[in-house]
């Protein structure tokens, strides 16, 4: 086949075809036509998103635009349950910390605490010095934008959406004449040679000619065991009733570990190809990998974007397919590691939190943690979805310490040093201090 796919239907639950649908209706020629199929809704729930994911840029979307779509804004958020000693770790986003002498932040306070013979107590005095964590558990909230040669400039600020909320808003903002809109209850594929989709037949009789179909009904994680990437360690977190959900908390939001018999039944999983002829599952379809760091919400984003770089595709779609697996394979790998990692550094006694603990690691984590343990360095990865920073913040929280730091700094006087992180350490408390509460800066939002 050759020419331009010309005909896209998109179909599945209403809180997940809107984020595509949405995306496809502002980033495509008017020629192109676009039949949304809304089925029942999906099970409604809470998202964590940066505010600046590639996602809302291509939208054009910034924080005015979210708060319209009934975003509230934070900082962080708190991850519980994890630990022996039931403190819950608060993460962040956050830009490098500054560097002193050329070195990153933690090498030298690792230098400063071995000198002082308080390596017991460097992931302790090392919080001192994460500012964003601090400010998102202080209640604070600013954006980079307002300090840009401050502090500031190292949030990254987080937009807690319901996912109803946030499809009604594209829903509504989506005027596009060649979108389409139908509902329907079921409906049928018409496959022709080459088990290509050559129709969708609507439950009421009404058929769509096909060029593509963006499959978000989801699937039975069973039927994909042929054609799956494996997730191990969370496949054992989730047989064994480990599971998480996001609660809208004050002043931060809360990954909270589900009581016993209300976790999810559905198995981790995520196709290795989604993108099959003109059959192309998305979200929920492709890969269900955690409410955790709110992974599925993040996967569905990222699949739209991974979309809009592959179009408009030829009618062969044999190039396209294979560059959109690429890409799912990447972003797959990313979250599936980042979910990972609170789980597999868990601190819990429990048999089921050991048996975790005890399951294979995903190589990319395993070198992250590794490396920093051993060096106080991260190695980095293609399609990174969170800064480094966020990275080192979590291991130290989560008790990986460095052994060791980088030698270039035992070439400095530990008194030096010691001045120079006071000093740093001055400014972050500083500039905590001045940042407005959540609440004055709703009331800002609401002035502009």
């Amino acid at each position: 086949m050759t020419g331009e796919c010309g005909t896209i239907v998109v179909v599945g639950g209403y809180e997940d075809i809107w984020p595509v649908a949405g995306l496809l209706a502002s980033q495509l020629p008017p020629h192109l036509t676009v039949h949304v199929i809304e089925q029942s809704a999906s099970a409604s729930s809470l998202a964590l998103l940066p505010v600046d994911d590639r996602y809302f840029g291509a939208l054009g979307w910034g924080v005015a635009e979210l708060a319209a779509a009934g975003a509230r804004f934070t900082l962080g958020f708190a991850l519980d349950g994890l630990r022996e000693d039931g403190i819950p770790i608060v993460a962040a986003p956050s830009g490098d910390l500054p560097a002193i002498a050329g070195l990153a932040l933690h090498q030298i306070l690792r230098r400063v605490a071995a000198q002082a013979g308080a390596l017991d107590r460097l992931a302790g005095l090392y919080r001192g010095f994460s500012f964003c964590a601090r400010a998102a558990e202080s209640g604070k909230m600013a954006l980079p934008a307002d300090g840009p040669d401050t502090p500031l400039a190292m949030l990254g600020p987080l937009a807690l959406l319901d996912r109803a909320t946030l499809a009604e808003a594209l829903d509504r903002g989506c005027a596009a004449p060649n979108v389409v809109r139908h509902t329907a209850s079921a409906i049928a594929l018409e496959r022709g040679e080459g088990e290509v989709v050559g129709t969708v037949r609507l439950a009421g009789g009404e058929r769509l000619e096909t060029g593509l179909l963006v499959d978000l009904r989801p699937s039975d994680p069973d039927s994909a065991r042929g054609d799956a990437i494996p997730l191990p360690l969370l496949e054992t977190a989730q047989s064994r009733g480990i599971a998480f959900e996001l609660r809208a908390g004050q002043p931060l939001p809360a990954y909270h570990l589900k009581p016993r018999g209300e976790w999810d039944l559905s198995r981790p999983f995520a196709l290795a190809a989604p993108w099959q002829g003109n059959h192309l599952r998305l979200g929920p379809a492709a890969g269900q990998i955690s409410r955790l760091f709110s992974a599925d919400s993040r996967l569905l984003l990222a699949h739209a974007l991974h979309l809009v770089q592959c179009l408009p595709a030829t009618r062969d779609m044999t190039v396209e397919a294979r560059r959109f697996n690429a890409l799912h394979a990447r972003t797959i790998e990313r979250l599936g590691e980042l979910v990972a990692a609170p789980l597999a550094l868990n601190t819990r006694s429990e048999q089921e939190w050991q048996a975790v603990r005890a399951s294979p690691v995903p190589e990319a984590l395993r070198l992250r943690i590794d490396q920093f343990r051993n060096r106080g360095r991260l190695p980095e990865f293609d399609g990174e979805i969170v800064d480094r920073q966020f990275w080192i913040d979590l291991l130290m929280a989560s008790g990986v310490v460095p052994r060791s730091h980088d030698r270039r700094a035992d070439a400095f006087d530990p008194r030096q040093l010691d001045r120079a992180l006071g000093t740093v350490r001055a400014q972050l408390d500083q500039a905590l201090r001045a940042m407005p509460s959540q609440e004055e800066f709703a009331a800002r939002l609401i002035r502009n």
